[in-house]
């Protein structure tokens, strides 16, 4: 799944610097002002509305005519909640000339080269099942500063959790368009969720109208925020979630997660893999496959399309199996055909299956004899259970 998404969302502001502290604020009202201080002023930065626990990373330059800093600048300045902090001097190079400087700051949630705690077990960030379509180090988008994230597949409408507590900085939800076009590159839906540690979390392609948090709102792993959608530059529905800190330069460092999964036990999550929340009901063949969704049809499964599943099928016709798999392999598969009231099987088949695939099918031969069949499946060591149906004239 191709996902793009502006993750670290930004907006340059240039500002001759007046004579009087008077403000001047970005989109995300991350302020400056020039006040009394040093020789000719001082740049002071305030986040106006930034919970106590949260983090800004500011990056700050200066220039203009006769103007020079001390420190110099580009400079990175954390802010930590609302605080008022001096970020520089300002110096006249010759205190004779015209001062004119011009201040320029981007604002990053997050606090620069924060640590992320490793050891931290994430919950998987929906409820149900979704795909591993892009994990690390993949596809076009997972790479270089945004390696370490991962993009769940699932349909429109999925509620989403936070995977982890913390305090939601940002939302948005007004947009609706989703496609791969550059002009969606920062028009996807999404939820940034600041940590303890100084990282943030995004969760993006949300649906249109689709967040349930608020600005400022403490949320706990688990809280439902939002709906799954199909936004921004995207080629279908999914989730893309990724925790990062920035990093010098306007550059961020996106990290590997651990999540608790439907095995409970904590791992990292792999591509063409299918993972569960932990409380989802289990099923036979979980979490391999579902005997559920097992289908015996009497035509061949195309890609892309669900066959007729049926419960009786033609005597002396061909008929087929197919089955998702969930868990990529590979996988030594045995199937064995008993007709009712009979200890010996009529037809015996193996094959094995791929690693990579996410569902398999078969053809078998045709049965002369007409009756009621089971069908009993195994994959590798485990049981996963029996299918019945019947062959008829």
């Amino acid at each position: 799944m191709r996902s793009g998404i502006l993750l670290l969302l930004f907006l340059a502001v240039f500002y001759p610097v007046a004579g009087d502290p008077v403000e001047s604020c970005d989109s995300k009202q991350v302020c400056y002002s020039v006040e009394s201080g040093g020789s000719d002023g001082s740049i002071f930065l305030r986040a106006k509305w930034l919970p106590p626990e949260a983090y800004f990373t500011v990056y700050l330059t200066v220039s203009g005519e006769n103007t020079v800093t001390n420190p110099k600048t580009p400079l990175s300045v954390v802010l930590q909640g609302p605080e008022h902090k001096k970020a520089l001097d300002l110096i006249k190079i010759d205190p004779v000339l015209r001062f004119s400087p011009q201040v320029s700051l981007v604002s990053y949630y997050g606090k620069l080269h924060a640590v992320h705690d490793d050891t931290y077990v994430y919950l998987l960030p929906y409820e149900g099942k979704a795909w591993v379509s892009v994990g690390y180090n993949s596809g076009n988008e997972h790479r270089g500063d945004a390696a370490q994230s991962i993009d769940f597949q699932m349909p429109e409408g999925t509620p989403i959790l936070a995977a982890r507590d913390g305090t939601v900085v940002e939302t948005e939800d007004k947009f609706e368009e989703g496609r791969i076009d550059p002009i969606l590159i920062d028009k996807a839906n999404r939820v940034i969720i600041a940590h303890s540690d100084g990282t943030v979390a995004i969760y993006g392609h949300l649906k249109k109208s689709g967040v349930s948090v608020s600005v400022g709102q403490k949320v706990i792993a688990g809280t439902r925020i939002g709906f799954s959608g199909n936004t921004g530059y995207t080629s279908g529905p999914h989730l893309h979630f990724e925790v990062y800190a920035p990093e010098e330069n306007r550059r961020k460092k996106s990290f590997a997660t651990l999540f608790r999964t439907e095995s409970g036990e904590a791992e990292f999550l792999t591509e063409e893999n299918a993972y569960w929340y932990p409380e989802n009901k289990r099923f036979p063949g979980f979490p391999v496959t579902d005997l559920g969704q097992l289908c015996i049809s009497s035509a061949r499964p195309q890609t892309g399309s669900d066959p007729e599943c049926l419960e009786t099928v033609p005597v002396q016709k061909d008929f087929y199996l197919s089955m998702p798999i969930y868990k990529s392999g590979p996988y030594e598969f045995e199937a064995k055909l008993f007709r009712s009231g009979e200890k010996k099987a009529v037809l015996e088949f193996s094959d094995k299956i791929p690693a990579g695939v996410t569902s398999v099918s078969w053809n078998f031969p045709p049965i002369a004899i007409k009756g009621k069949y089971t069908l009993r499946i195994r994959l590798g060591e485990k049981e996963i259970g029996d299918k019945t149906f019947q062959i008829l004239p």
